[in-house]
């Protein structure tokens, strides 16, 4: 017969009926009948309020909860907990809370511990829950600890939301202080996300309906099915497999192209409404870095292309030989045009029969110029990126042109220079080196105004450095500007520059020099092309580019005309 106090205790409680269900003689506790005072107060308590309550009693802490406490039971483990042993219950997280159940039974001190992570296995499989939640001793008459009284609050959706909240707010910093570009995105979402407590892992698939790839992806797989994700972008909405979740999305303004964000959640937590709505979001802020990404990509192609073909008007000389070859290199900015440049002009031959006074000659511009011709070589460099400095890069370049086709030499084209940029705002202080390759007299003729020197590189490697003939920028005030002369044979090889081609953050400008000298003298072959030879100077010399615009300009030296009698022109 039961007690009337147990009666009256398991009325209140909706866990009443499972309470007096049980065969509690067969358990360590005995009848309710003969259960003492203190046990039968805890269970009073227990079975009287809708916090979560569980009373453990004697050795073995055998189980008695209310129904508050039968949801942290999950779907398994209710109700064969009831009149069970707290270790038997519980074996999956004893490690855990072993230490907590000592303190209250062998030391009688109550615990207590906020949001622990405990991962139970309570609903058919490993689960990541969190716990707020207080041990407290139960004492016999004689004040012998007996028993544990645990007081427990389930975190987990709270501590989980607050988890997620975080990472979208890091995800958000992590994308807005990325590279604006497609890669930058994607490489900045898949890294933050990459094994992460909630997303272990992601995709970003991107391209044409159904053609899309994967242009991104953290370093734990994703494993994505093929035909998940053809089957997301197909519906047009979210499809998942297990705890893969693919989410499409489309980008109306790039182009039609469609997208995908494959993510892989973590397996200890269930895909609830609360997940999806979580990766819905993750999706949507990694979407809408990506379409402002591809936005500017296309801007800025479509800026590039305008300024390709003003840097190209202004820049490009065609010059149609074989011994010649230049390279324009922008600096890695959204822009092309920039102040740095080059020409290239065919000199025709000479039509006088003696050296002017600067040492220079008088060309014959309107002659047939065979390609063994004299050539005429200038490059430049004005202060400043952008139009204007484009600007005034395209004047320069044609007035040095004109120059070098009427005046006497190198050193009187710098002069005429000089005067034009007095002229001109903003050419103040660029740096040329002109000169004159004379194949039949078998010389480079040239000045230089403040800009670095060429060198020759010849057929046995050894390297000569141009460094004559040097003098102050354009519009700096100085005396009559030098002209040097340097030999050149058949095979040499002519290499001029801008310094967008030497200088780099960190390095000596004297290191960068030796590297180019070692990198002419050691590595690249004296008999490749021209073409060979620049871009092989532009991959050693600046492999992922340059801070500034970087010209080259190749000549290979070819053999000397048949002898021919030479008429110089008076400079005058």
């Amino acid at each position: 017969m039961r007690s009337p106090w147990f009666l009256r205790a398991t009325a209140r409680d909706a866990m009443g009926e499972v309470v007096r269900a049980t065969d509690w003689t067969a358990t360590p506790l005995g009848a309710p009948s003969t259960w003492p005072a203190a046990l039968r107060s805890a269970v009073e308590m227990c079975l009287s309020t809708r916090f979560p309550v569980l009373v453990t009693w004697g050795p073995g802490l055998t189980m008695l909860y209310n129904d508050g406490y039968r949801e942290i039971l999950g779907s398994r483990k209710h109700p064969a907990a009831m009149g069970a042993p707290l270790r038997q219950v519980w074996p999956e997280v004893w490690d855990d809370i072993a230490p907590l159940v000592r303190e209250v039974m062998e030391h009688g001190r109550p615990t207590w511990v906020a949001d622990q992570r405990l991962v139970m296995h309570r609903s058919g499989y490993d689960e990541e829950t969190f716990f707020t939640y207080s041990y407290s001793p139960l004492r016999d008459a004689d004040g012998t600890v007996n028993g544990l009284l645990d007081i427990a609050s389930d975190t987990t959706h709270l501590v989980v939301e607050q988890r997620r909240v975080r990472m979208l707010a890091e995800l958000s910093l992590a994308l807005q202080g990325a590279p604006s570009t497609v890669a930058g995105v994607v490489s900045a979402a898949t890294g933050l996300l990459d094994a992460g407590p909630d997303v272990v892992a992601v995709e970003v698939h991107l391209g044409r309906p159904g053609e899309a790839e994967v242009v991104g992806a953290s370093g734990t797989p994703v494993a994505a099915p093929d035909a998940l994700v053809a089957q997301a972008l197909a519906a047009g909405r979210p499809v998942e497999d297990g705890h893969v979740r693919v989410l499409p999305f489309a980008l109306a303004e790039t182009d039609r192209r469609v997208g995908a964000v494959a993510v892989r959640l973590n397996a200890l937590r269930p895909v609830d409404d609360q997940a999806r709505a979580f990766t819905r979001v993750v999706a949507d802020t990694v979407t809408a870095s990506v379409t402002a990404a591809l936005r500017l990509e296309r801007q800025v192609a479509a800026v590039t292309r305008v300024s390709d073909v003003l840097q190209h008007a202004m820049l490009e000389p065609d010059v149609a030989r074989a011994d010649v070859a230049t390279r324009y290199v922008p600096a890695v900015r959204d822009l092309t045009v920039g102040g740095d440049w080059y020409d290239v002009v065919e000199l025709g031959r000479a039509a006088d029969d003696e050296d002017d006074e600067q040492g220079g000659y008088r060309w014959d511009a309107g002659a047939d110029a065979p390609t063994s011709g004299p050539l005429g070589i200038v490059v430049g460099d004005c202060v400043g990126h952008g139009l204007e400095a484009a600007s005034r890069m395209g004047q320069l370049r044609s007035a040095a042109r004109a120059l070098l086709l009427r005046t006497a030499g190198p050193a009187e084209v710098l002069d005429g220079l000089d005067v034009f940029a007095r002229t001109l705002p903003g050419a103040e202080m660029a740096t040329v080196l002109c000169g004159v390759v004379d194949p039949d007299a078998g010389t480079f003729t040239y000045s230089s105004a403040g800009h670095p020197p060429g060198l020759v590189l010849h057929a046995d490697r050894t390297v000569t450095w141009l460094s004559s003939g040097r003098g102050r920028p354009l519009t700096v005030p100085a005396g009559p500007r030098a002209q040097a002369v340097a030999p050149l044979t058949e095979g040499d090889v002519l290499v001029l520059c801008t310094d967008g081609l030497l200088e780099r953050r960190g390095s000596a400008l004297r290191e960068r020099f030796g590297r180019l000298e070692a990198v002419l003298s050691e590595v690249v072959d004296p008999a490749a092309s021209p073409d060979a030879l620049a871009d092989e100077l532009l991959a050693r010399m600046a492999p992922e580019g340059s801070a500034d615009d970087t010209v080259v300009v190749v000549h290979r030296v070819g053999a000397p005309a048949a002898a021919r009698p030479r008429r110089l022109r008076s400079a005058g």
